[in-house]
């Protein structure tokens, strides 16, 4: 099979986009696919010369990209954007963007974007900084497909779960570098005398409410986590001869996947990057987006108060000083910062008058002579009962695993048969799930959720099934 792809009519594919008028064609690409397939598609009418023609119209109407292909300050006929737009598509079908197809049911000549030009179209239309993201839903379709998957046994819903959690770290990956380029245009403006206003109003109202605000809770990687190695660990129980006849129709439906697995199950393949990638996007990925938005509002709240604390516009006379420092030669520079000194060495300071109001902020009562350090039985006892109630629920993960070894009996323990006769047994009792999938439980335990629930007198819960690696444990004690 030939996997060329500058053959045949696509030999010259991206010459449109290489000329003086790329702009403009562009943002043709990018109305076509928003008519083909983006939210504004109308699939009740078909794609003609007329519709193609009236897309490259509204385009020229726009100022900046009329100047960029017509001359600007000059009158432009009618008739020159006619023969512009014919130009323009005969490029484009000519370069592999759009072809000639005949309705099926009238056969009457319409046209069709390529395969090639609706790809790289959807890709121009998505870097539109101009339009705002959909909310993301990664975390929650992956969860759903996932229970589909448990439940239908269907391998479609399985592969897509995959495709949403891919996408989960792909998105937050392409947060993280959307912040540090917001952060280098602070820079930028900055260097230029000029606040970011545009970009921060554009992060605040668009980006963060609609988007960034969903994914960092209804759709958070940390929210829905446990729900999903839940699924994940319920697939990896299924039966037998169930997972090898959802192996054979996984490798059947996605081929890709026999060169990834390695003759392992591709159920198991698939749920353990599954794991990966929810574990990545929620101790990875999640913790850099959130510091790099830390650091761009920080950047940005320095920055305004730096302006709004000091006047160095380009009117003020701090700034027309500064340009005319930038700007003089080296000898006339001279000149003027001696004339500066001369000025500015005569003047006098001086308290502000009555009309202004100054708030004391360094005046300090004054205080007594300080107690002696007084240390006695009672004191004693009382800063060891505030460190004791400090302590008494501070439980780590080392602490409940320790915790639960001594109760394994043939390396399984559900956790109804944990003792909970006291506060202490109770708490372990709630942080032993939570302990079992730490990086260290990992290691030796597995937690495996049963349909029961399990009452005790403080409480009530889901009941799980700890099943311990007995050989970590030998090589861990050895």
């Amino acid at each position: 099979m030939n996997s060329s792809f500058f053959t045949g009519k696509r030999e010259q594919f991206f010459r449109p986009l290489t000329h003086g008028d790329r702009e403009c064609c562009a943002a043709v690409l990018r109305g076509l696919y928003d008519r083909v397939q983006g939210p504004n598609a109308d699939y009740s009418e078909a794609l003609t010369r007329d519709l193609v023609l009236t897309i490259v119209f509204q385009v020229l109407a726009d100022p900046s990209i009329r100047a960029v292909v017509f001359a600007p300050g000059r009158t432009v006929s009618a008739e020159e954007e006619r023969t512009y737009a014919g130009e323009l598509l005969r490029k484009l079908k000519e370069h592999g963007w759009i072809d000639d197809y005949k309705d099926p049911i009238d056969l009457k000549p319409t046209l069709k974007m390529t395969r090639a030009g609706k790809e790289v179209s959807e890709v121009l239309s998505n870097l539109d900084n101009s339009r705002a993201r959909t909310r993301q839903r990664n975390m929650r379709s992956a969860k759903k497909a996932l229970a589909a998957f448990a439940a239908s046994h269907d391998v479609d819903e399985l592969l897509d779960a995959y495709d949403f959690a891919a996408r989960v770290v792909q998105d937050l990956q392409d947060d993280i570098e959307y912040f540090r380029l917001l952060i280098q245009s602070l820079t930028r403006e900055a260097l230029e005398q000029k606040v970011a206003w545009s970009e921060f109003n554009e992060f605040i109202e668009k980006r963060f409410a609609k988007e960034y605000a969903v994914r960092l809770v209804a759709d958070s990687a940390e929210r829905h986590r446990g729900q999903i190695v839940e699924l994940l660990d319920q697939i990896r129980l299924m039966p037998e001869t169930v997972r090898l006849g959802a192996d054979a129709n996984l490798l059947q439906r996605a081929s890709w996947l026999e060169a990834q697995i390695l003759s392992r199950s591709a159920t198991l393949w698939l749920c353990d990057r599954m794991e990966s990638m929810v574990d990545a996007a929620c101790n990875l990925k999640l913790p850099m987006l959130r510091s790099e938005m830390n650091n761009y509002v920080r950047r940005f709240t320095s920055l305004l108060r730096q302006a709004l604390s000091l006047d160095y516009s380009a009117t003020s006379p701090l700034g027309r000083a500064m340009s005319l420092l930038k700007e003089q030669p080296q000898p006339e520079r001279d000149e003027f910062l001696d004339a500066l000194v001369f000025r500015l060495g005569t003047a006098e300071l001086r308290l502000p008058g009555a009309a202004l109001r100054w708030t004391v902020r360094d005046r300090e009562v004054e205080h007594g002579p300080l107690a002696p350090l007084m240390v006695d039985e009672a004191s004693r006892v009382e800063a060891a009962m505030r460190r004791a109630e400090a302590e008494a629920f501070a439980f780590s993960d080392q602490d409940v695993l320790a915790g639960l070894l001594p109760h394994f009996r043939d390396g399984k323990v559900s956790l109804d048969e944990l003792p909970v006769t006291n506060a202490v047994e109770a708490v372990g009792v709630l942080h032993a799930v939570g302990a079992a999938r730490s990086t260290e439980g990992k290691r030796f335990l597995k937690a495996t959720k049963r349909s029961d629930v399990f009452e005790t007198p403080y409480f009530s819960a889901d009941n799980f099934e700890l099943e311990a690696d007995l050989s970590v444990l030998v090589r861990g004690e050895t």
